[in-house]
């Protein structure tokens, strides 16, 4: 069985963390490793972890956020796969068994699976809406390009191959907002070889405490800036790894940083160079075009929920959950709501 490491930067989940290591513990495939990444918990987390002795390695860092937290992971991790894990999300549990057997078969640096919003009281979830990526999103362009379109997923539903993460470099430790959006374009801009494995499905807690724990004290104007450096350095990598872009996902990308513009014009603490670095970037089309496909991107979203109901863009496949998905879900010893 290949071995797969799993990282999990923690901050003041005390009151989950727990439950997200035992669900790790209780794969049909367990980890070879299970990294838990302290990143300055002040709450009873260190206890909780400590608690598990050997199964769990245990990392401390002072306040660093989410991406420094990972780093320190990746750099001590063994496994030929890496699962990155949130402190308080849950895997159905053949997750990490199917998705290596899928690497495996494959030859795949990346593996996609479905996840889903969930509302989790007490041995209770509630889907928020419907399961995402059922699918693999459509081949007619790269997943590269569906990002710049304004598809994503979350990195709980992957796993990676290692040896391919190794070439990338760490995540930007600079970042609290959108350090994973930079991070997973530069890892879809080195074209890894995709599979996608549909049986499996991994729980994104919507209600969680500390859901954005590492932006504690930052304000509002400082995420937005975030973004803004994370869109710079899309733009970039572009740039940088001469990534061919499709006309659509270059216009609807730059609608989106055009759009994100107008709220770094109003944020005092926004570097200039970044706002005239951005506009370099939209200046390349006229504004009425771009303006035009923002209009069209706000009424496909309309028509969308008045069609079926969701709001998602074609790229992250959505549909109800099957009788398989609530079966995963039963098996975590949930009763499904809706």
């Amino acid at each position: 069985m290949s071995t797969v490491s799993v990282i999990i930067p923690n901050f003041n989940r005390a009151g989950l963390i727990g439950s997200t290591i035992e669900n790790l513990l209780s794969q049909t495939q367990p980890p070879q490793e299970i990294i838990v990444v302290d990143d300055g918990s002040t709450d009873d987390s260190l206890s909780v972890i400590r608690s598990y002795g050997s199964r769990v390695t245990l990392l401390q860092q002072s306040n660093a956020g989410p991406g420094a937290a990972r780093n320190a992971g990746l750099k001590i991790a063994m496994g030929r796969y890496i699962q990155f894990q949130d402190s308080d999300d849950l895997l159905s549990l053949n997750k990490l068994e199917v998705q290596s057997r899928v690497m495996e078969s494959t030859g795949a640096d990346l593996v996609l699976g479905p996840w889903a919003h969930v509302l989790i009281r007490g041995n209770e979830v509630t889907f928020e809406s419907c399961v995402l990526q059922q699918d693999s999103p459509p081949d007619s362009i790269p997943l590269s390009s569906w990002l710049l379109r304004g598809w994503t997923t979350i990195f709980q539903s992957l796993l990676f191959r290692r040896s391919f993460l190794e070439g990338l470099g760490g995540y930007r430790t600079d970042l609290r907002y959108g350090e994973d959006m930079e991070y997973f374009f530069r890892v879809l801009a080195a074209s890894p070889r995709t599979a996608f494995a549909g049986n499996t499905l991994t729980l994104y807690r919507v209600d969680a405490p500390n859901k954005l724990s590492h932006d504690a004290g930052r304000s509002k104007f400082r995420r937005e800036e975030d973004w803004g450096v994370c869109l710079d350095a899309m733009i970039s990598e572009i740039q940088k790894s001469h990534l061919q872009v499709d006309v659509v996902s270059r216009l609807i990308f730059r609608s989106l940083v055009r759009k994100h513009l107008r709220y770094l014009s109003s944020n005092p603490e926004c570097s200039l160079q970044l706002r005239e670095r951005l506009q370099r970037e939209v200046g390349k089309v006229p504004s009425i075009l771009l303006g035009a496909i923002e209009i069209f991107l706000r009424l496909a979203e309309r028509y969308r929920l008045l069609r079926t109901g969701y709001r998602w863009v074609r790229g992250y496949q959505c549909h109800p959950a099957s009788q398989e998905q609530r079966t995963l879900i039963q098996e975590l010893g949930f009763t499904i709501t809706n």
